[in-house]
């Protein structure tokens, strides 16, 4: 594949700077179809361009489970990989996340993270839009779960000492209005914690990162200028193998952007040079039989402990106790 470059005009401005002026880094989604994703000049933000979806509330209220695990609630397998991958992010937050807090999820899922933070004394919300993981989670953990869009959620502003979004801002039409409309449910000072992937790790194709439900890419530097933009001020963000983990916090003042100045010319860099990278990785080759293992691994257990609530509390009794 060789390296695009030519600059457009995107029908969409960037989130960050307000400029349009871009360069495309992709034309094909990753099932084969057209999908172009720019690079913003001025940034560095990738993102779709112009967007595939037209209702996304409908999408991901009806579709998104089904497109993307073929499943309308989760598998025992999923739920055990979720709980450990939930544990794995507890770790992340570096202590940050205490117990007896008010702790609100965005984009729930099948409600494992939800179920944790339950289990470690908090008063634990989600808001989900896809009605069978919510009412999945409220009937397996009983957990409180609201079954729509977080726009449409009835939750009091200013209540909640933490918010969480994993894997969940990459699937949104602006995330700096998005970030800073899921910011009123926090008190001041709370912490927002985010994860999303991250578009420039060396270890997963080029033509594998793109497709219609990530309408984002994000790097370190953009993940926190977003943010930043939203009225977040970073406390940490880690780069994670294949994605990053972002802990930030509500503050009244201004929050500086951090300074972009050659940021397009570094990421395009480095997206290229995974790109070129990708086959002389010894993970390239060991991964598939690495994966092998762990899904047997999993499938098997999760099968042994067979309900949903004893399948995560094998995993959550080792952190909560």
């Amino acid at each position: 594949m060789s390296t695009v470059s030519q600059r457009v005009q995107a029908e969409r401005p960037c989130s960050i700077t307000g400029s349009s002026s871009a360069e495309i880094v992709a034309n094909k989604a990753r099932e084969g179809h057209d999908l172009r994703n720019v690079m913003n000049l001025e940034s560095g933000l990738i993102y779709v361009d112009p967007l595939p979806i037209e209702d996304l509330s409908k999408f991901y209220k009806e579709d998104y489970r089904k497109s993307y695990k073929d499943v309308f609630v989760p598998k025992k397998k999923h739920i055990y990989r979720a709980g450990n991958v939930a544990t794995a992010r507890l770790d992340h937050s570096r202590g940050q996340i205490k117990a007896g807090i008010r702790s609100l999820d965005i984009g729930a899922g099948g409600g494992e993270w939800v179920y944790l933070m339950k289990r470690l004394g908090n008063d634990a919300y989600g808001i989900e839009p896809n009605r069978g993981y919510g009412s999945f989670a409220r009937d397996n953990y009983d957990v409180e779960v609201f079954l729509g869009m977080y726009q449409e959620a009835e939750f009091e502003k200013e209540s909640f000492d933490l918010v969480t979004l994993f894997q969940v801002l990459e699937h949104l039409a602006d995330p700096v209005e998005d970030i800073r409309s899921m910011s009123e449910f926090l008190k001041p000072d709370g912490l927002f914690v985010i994860e999303v992937p991250d578009i420039l790790f060396p270890g997963m194709r080029i033509d594998h990162k793109w497709h219609d439900g990530h309408l984002y890419g994000f790097d370190w530097l953009t993940l926190e200028a977003v943010a930043a933009k939203a009225g977040l001020k970073k406390l940490s963000l880690d780069v994670n193998p294949g994605n990053l983990y972002g802990v930030f916090q509500k503050v009244e003042a201004e929050v500086a952007v951090p300074n972009l100045e050659g940021h397009f010319e570094e990421a395009k860099k480095r997206l290229f040079g995974g790109r070129d990278s990708y086959w002389s990785l010894p993970d390239t080759y060991l991964k598939v039989p690495k994966r092998l293992v762990y899904r047997t691994s999993e499938y098997l257990i999760a099968k042994k402990l067979d309900q949903p609530r004893t399948i995560l509390d094998s995993i959550y009794d080792k952190v909560a106790n």
